[in-house]
């Protein structure tokens, strides 16, 4: 058996899946007490199955986006060393950012020994502003990640976590490095909370089967292994929905996935059963990142949702939730109190939506059930004016899926797919509002915990060969080999697909079968004088995202 749950802002979503298919599933409101809403969220799911015949266990959560959207992370102090070009001094980020004297060259040699009073100072500094946790970046670590290490050895003890930067992403970008690492260290509390919430109930409940976290790619990573890396749990609610897609309906032609919930609806776009990806990085709130991550979007409409009439006599709908629907008992009228005062849902108090519902149209003359119409309509017209202008951004760039860049193909929509409590009635309205068919799955109404349970473990590595400075690094996985000045692209191949399926199974793939992507692979010869000094050789490689092999589509 398997076990997937989706964290949401609004709901938490379980499902228990045996021989591919889903055997129970329950929603549970979420609430502040995160220990207390887990607990219920098992006990709604498992029943009085036996634990030990859960044989994996998978989870999404909103946690981090959250927090990076509304701006609660923990303050985190960095320390940067510069390189040539770029002054670091302009990427500035968060309330305690030092720059000290350091250097590597683009190759990675050290041209200026890291400054260890300034590195000393800085962190004095950052403790005594009562900052427990620390960034430190150097530019080009991934081909030299050795002031990174030493800065952590100086001070990293005084500090609860250190995040480097050469352990996020073997891509070169030094202010996307800056921010990535920033966020890995201000996430860092906020995760491991989660975690350890996570953990607690599960030993409660005698649950101790491999556990696993989804990640902005779509593919899961080992829960403990996902504390060192807070920053990779962005986004992984959205991409649950992308993975919940395709397992329950496999998205054949150009699908358009909108993921309706209670606070957000997520957008996505899917082309014969393979979702759009950002390979070099997503945008989390004000900051590039490197983190790889599905293509989607969110906007702040969902079922719970506040709905109120403005002053110039048009309706609004969200961004904000205010709580449960007024029929609920909630504080403020939402898209759900006007489906149930249509009939469309029997839930709640349909008096008392229906209310609220002539409240907010008394001033234009509406009646309850012409507000609710109204409403409707206008949720359905928001939802897809964005969904639009989505795949227009999507239209006015390089369109990369999971496999490969799309040249010269235009991404046109001829379907659409809802998922998420509201979708059978919304369904109707985004259709007609998008002028295009509109379908729901079955389970759709927990179609992000079914994404979790099934997604398979990923995992990426960047190989950085110099055969002048005589190395080879993999800075994701901790590797660094002297190499000789003979050293071919394919050693380099060799190397990489060994060390990634080492840590694709530290991640806890199964090792059997996976399929590796080539994501990158160049090699460049090195001049000096009119004299070859050597090879650069770079390859990038991942365990392609997917489903499990065991689930069966539809569940």
């Amino acid at each position: 058996m398997i076990l997937g749950l989706d964290v949401g802002g609004t709901q938490t979503d379980a499902v228990l899946i045996q021989e591919g298919r889903v055997v129970a599933a329950a929603k549970t409101p979420t609430t502040g007490d995160l220990l207390a809403t887990l607990r219920i969220a098992l006990e709604n799911t498992l029943g009085h199955v036996d634990p030990g015949r859960l044989v994996r266990m998978a989870f999404s959560t909103t946690m981090a986006t959250n927090a990076i959207v509304e701006d609660r992370l923990d303050d985190a102090g960095m320390i940067v060393s510069s390189g040539p070009g770029l002054n670091p001094e302009w990427f500035s980020v968060g309330p305690s950012y030092h720059v000290v004297d350091g250097c590597l060259d683009h190759q990675g040699f050290e041209t200026k020994p890291l400054d260890r009073s300034a590195v000393m100072n800085a962190a004095s500094s950052i403790l005594n502003a009562g900052i427990p946790v620390l960034g430190v970046v150097s530019k080009f670590s991934v081909r030299n990640p050795w002031h990174e290490l030493q800065a952590a050895d100086w001070v990293g003890h005084s500090f609860s976590h250190v995040a480097m930067g050469h352990r996020i992403s073997g891509a070169l970008n030094f202010p996307r490095r800056i921010a990535t690492t920033y966020l890995n260290a201000a996430l860092y509390r906020l995760h491991k909370n989660f975690s350890d919430a996570l953990i607690h109930i599960l030993r409660e409940k005698g649950l101790s089967g491999p556990r696993y976290l989804l990640k902005p790619d779509g593919g899961t990573i080992d829960l403990d292994m996902s504390i060192q890396r807070p920053a990779q749990t962005a986004q992984s609610g959205p991409a649950a929905s992308v993975m919940g897609a395709l397992a329950l309906d496999g998205c054949e032609g150009v699908t358009l996935v909108l993921d309706v919930g209670g606070t957000t609806t997520d957008m996505s776009v899917v082309i014969d059963g393979t979702p759009l990806l950002k390979p070099l990085g997503i945008r989390l709130g004000p900051y590039q990142t490197l983190i790889r991550s599905l293509l989607t979007h969110s906007i702040g409409i969902g079922g719970d949702s506040e709905v109120r009439m403005a002053q110039d006599g048009k309706l609004k709908i969200g961004p904000v939730r205010r709580g449960e629907p007024a029929g609920f008992g909630g504080p403020a009228p939402t898209p759900t109190d006007a489906m149930i005062t249509l009939g469309l849902l029997d839930a709640g108090k349909r008096d008392v939506s229906r209310l609220a519902m002539e409240k907010v149209g008394e001033t234009a003359g509406w009646d309850g059930a012409a507000t609710a119409e109204r409403i409707l309509q206008g949720m359905a017209e928001a939802i897809a004016a964005s969904a639009r202008a989505f795949v227009y951004d999507i239209n006015a760039q390089p369109v990369y899926t999971i496999h490969e860049v799309l040249a010269d193909q235009r991404v046109e929509p001829t379907s659409v797919l809802i998922i998420g409590g509201p979708a059978p009635q919304i369904a109707g309205y985004i259709g007609k509002a998008l002028g295009l068919p509109c379908r729901f799955p079955r389970h759709y109404g927990v179609a992000n915990a079914v994404g979790a349970a099934v997604a398979r473990v990923t995992s990426e590595i960047t190989l950085q060969a110099d055969t002048q400075r005589g190395s080879v690094i993999i800075s994701e996985a901790a590797v660094e080999n002297d190499i000789d000045a003979g050293f071919t692209m394919d050693q380099a191949m060799s190397l990489g697909r060994a060390v990634l399926c080492r840590q694709a199974a530290i991640n806890g793939a199964d090792e059997k079968g996976l399929e590796i992507s080539i994501l990158e692979r160049q090699a460049f010869t090195m001049i000096r004088g009119y004299m070859r000094t050597g090879r650069n050789i770079r390859l990038k490689m991942g365990i392609t995202p997917g489903l499990i092999p065991e689930w069966k589509r539809g569940g």
